[in-house]
């Protein structure tokens, strides 16, 4: 099949072709996936920008995406889907029968960070990869259906194409992974999409205030709007300081980092009060590290959780945080940028990019 999608064709490419494809054919447990809408991700800037996984050798072209919304168009001969259904599609597959699955952490799935599979070719006969395994900026995707879910919701388009990303991103950080309990306090550093889905989740669950690190004033005002009880200008104020004097002198007893940057780790952590418990979201490159100090670590009881993908179970988790949309608790306006056609992609990019949208939308 033949299908439009937006290429990255080489690794010094900062913007995004338009291509046809033919798709590769789907093999038995593949779904063919008709896109609706897909939400634009800051980390595929990342990615063209330089992440090591996606500059190697032999990984361009590529077609990035990989939280989108869409109907299942067609699929393999054992795929689990039927033609016709609404489908979320997800970067994080569920396997269900590796070590990991079957003990319930879902989220490293060995199927996970796997290398980019063949997507399709271009006319010239290239071949076009798609890291993560999904490739939903086009109008047609050829997925495992291990990363691809049903979906019972009349929610739009729009917003449901942010469920595989920021939704479960920063409202899992929250629900699943550091469990936020009513009355608590919670620090969190960045107001991109993850964060403003953090503050929104931590406010539903019912923490007493919410402190939001957060550079850029459009961002501060958003987090406002959708929950935090106080901003800080890290540009104004020490973080920390600022953090440490809004508690009493104890700090958080949640951190969160959905910053970008190792420096955003490291203040989620030392906003953490002794006991607490620090989340960390920061993707910046495989290699990248970051410093921490020892003696808070160790001696200060300390509990640090990684975060991928909120430590997702689609089967649990759309059910629970599509109640949540469905609800009106959440303020999902707030996250939505604009809507750009396929074709006008970069425009998403560069909004993205520039911090000038929350969450683009792509649609077909």
């Amino acid at each position: 099949m033949r299908t439009r999608a937006a290429v990255v064709i080489d690794a010094e490419d900062r913007r995004f072709s338009i291509e046809t494809i033919e798709t590769r054919e789907p093999q038995p447990h593949d779904a063919v996936v008709a896109i609706d809408a897909a939400a634009f991700c800051y980390s595929d800037w990342i990615a063209m920008n330089g992440d090591a996984e996606v500059r190697a050798p032999g990984i361009h072209p590529m077609v990035l995406g990989h939280s989108a919304v869409g109907t299942i168009a067609g699929g393999g001969s054992e795929s689990r889907h039927r033609t016709g259904q609404r489908v979320l599609i997800t970067a994080t597959p569920e396997c269900g029968t590796c070590y990991w699955c079957v003990r319930g952490r879902i989220d490293q799935c060995e199927k996970l960070f796997v290398p980019a599979p063949v997507a399709g070719t271009l006319a010239d006969g290239r071949e076009v990869r798609a890291p993560g395994h999904t490739g939903a900026y086009a109008q047609l995707a050829t997925i495992r259906d291990i990363q691809v879910f049903p979906v019972d919701s009349e929610l739009p388009d729009e917003w449901l194409a942010m469920f595989g990303c920021g939704i479960v991103s920063g409202m899992g950080a929250v629900v699943n992974v550091a469990r936020v309990e009513p009355g608590s306090t919670v620090a969190v550093v960045g107001c991109g999409q993850v964060g403003l889905w953090m503050i929104q989740a931590a406010r539903i669950l019912g923490a007493e205030q919410i402190i939001a690190v957060e550079p850029l004033p459009a961002r501060r005002a958003l987090a406002q709007r959708v929950g935090a009880t106080a901003v800080v200008d890290p540009a104004e104020v020490d973080p920390v300081d600022a953090v440490r004097e809004l508690t009493g002198g104890v700090r958080a007893d949640y951190g969160f980092d959905a910053g970008g940057s190792a420096e955003a780790v490291r203040t989620a952590f030392l906003s953490t009060r002794n006991g607490g418990v620090t989340t960390l979201t920061t993707y910046v490159a495989r290699l990248a590290e970051v410093s921490l100090p020892l003696f808070e670590l160790a001696n200060r009881g300390r509990d640090v959780r990684g975060s991928q993908s909120g430590r997702i179970d689609m089967t649990r988790d759309i059910a629970r945080f599509t109640r949540m949309l469905e609800s009106g608790l959440v303020d999902v306006e707030a996250m939505i940028g604009g809507v750009h056609a396929l074709a006008d992609i970069n425009d998403a990019l560069a909004a993205s990019r520039d911090r000038a949208e929350v969450t683009p939308i792509v649609v077909p």
